[in-house]
């Protein structure tokens, strides 16, 4: 009886869903290498599940993002206007901690290393 007990209670607990890794949701304070150099930017993200949203906020104007988070993985992308034609950039990076490091797919012409970390929470007024 102990031994079925016990059978079952391992069972259990391997039906229930682990936690999903960190939460992404706030804000980054996000950087790209680009070739015409290092780009600086914010990035608030909002999860609902494994699905990301949020917004870019760029010095030439803010743009939403879609994305996923599974475990440690998260991608995104997001739309900008390069030259009067639209980009989409995708990027690939792992969560770690209150960093995320990986690379950005400038939309399929070239990829260079994307890097964010966790802005600090402001302070209470």
């Amino acid at each position: 009886m102990r031994t079925l007990f016990l059978a079952v209670a391992l069972a259990t607990l391997a039906a229930v869903p682990q936690a999903s890794a960190q939460s992404v949701a706030g804000e980054w304070n996000a950087s790209m290498n680009t070739p015409g150099g290092t780009r600086e930017f914010k990035i608030i993200f909002q999860v609902k599940g494994d699905s990301l949203s949020g917004t870019v906020k760029r010095a030439s104007g803010d743009v939403p993002l879609s994305g996923t988070i599974k475990g440690n993985d998260v991608t995104f992308a997001y739309t900008i206007e390069y030259g009067g034609n639209p980009l989409v950039l995708t990027v690939t990076a792992t969560l770690k901690g209150d960093t995320m490091k990986g690379s950005i797919d400038l939309g399929g012409g070239a990829q260079e290393a994307f890097s964010a970390t966790r802005a600090a929470a402001s302070p209470a007024s």
